[in-house]
């Protein structure tokens, strides 16, 4: 089950609910906090990263001993619990769809790649991530930080080992934010460039085929019965 949190969520209210589906049966909970897309109406209800990692600290206190099942990585719980300092791998789930690859990553859209070599090559990956961009500085989604857990499970096995057989850290103190001083701001292009990939597809699209008619030859009239 995919559970998103927003500014406001009630830790016990979230660690009921993760009861409940546990009870229910399901294979697992997927979760995290709400991105702040440019195109969203409601931003005020989307997290900040302090707000985040104290929701998610509270929450998983309340499960100590549960042995709530999620789909993500035991580092990827422990990021959003404050204790790791990751920075995100956007190209690690990346999106595709009728207009290309997106770029930068799966939450922004800022232009489109013919292909993922284009995408990889073509990208100013160092404009982008928490610290770079404006538009990052909160977010703490899996489609860009799982990817960095995994790596960082490869490299420290013993780590996640540890993680995973404990819980995430919920008492000692957050590990330092990233700084923000130097992020350049927001560019607010994502409905320009849906517009510009629209005229593209409208200009390629073939014309509809004229509809067609079956000509049936006139039958001559049967010739008037000589006299």
């Amino acid at each position: 089950i995919n559970c998103t949190l927003f500014d406001g969520a009630d830790p016990k209210r979230v660690a009921t609910f993760f009861d409940e589906v546990m009870a229910m049966g399901v294979d697992g909970i997927m979760t995290a906090p709400g991105y702040a897309y440019e195109r969203a109406p409601d931003q005020e209800h989307f997290l900040n990263r302090q707000k985040t990692k104290q929701l998610f600290r509270d929450i998983f206190r309340l499960g100590k001993g549960k042995k709530w099942r999620f789909t993500q990585s035991p580092l990827f719980l422990n990021f959003l619990a404050g204790n790791e300092q990751y920075h995100c791998t956007p190209w690690g789930k990346p999106l595709r769809n009728v207009f290309g690859w997106q770029r930068p990553c799966y939450l922004l859209g800022e232009g489109y790649a013919k292909s993922f070599e284009e995408l990889m090559a073509d990208t100013n990956w160092d404009s982008y991530g928490t610290g770079n961009y404006e538009k990052c500085a909160d977010c703490m989604v899996h489609s860009g930080y799982e990817s960095t857990a995994v790596m960082d499970a490869v490299r420290r096995p013993w780590h996640i080992a540890k993680v995973a057989l404990f819980g995430p850290e919920t008492e000692k103190p957050m590990v330092p934010e990233i700084s923000l001083a130097n992020q350049r701001p927001a560019e607010y292009v994502f409905t320009q460039h849906v517009d510009a990939k629209m005229e593209e597809l409208a200009a390629r699209k073939k014309p509809a085929a004229p509809p067609r008619v079956n000509k049936v030859s006139a039958q001559p009239e049967t010739a008037a019965a000589a006299d």
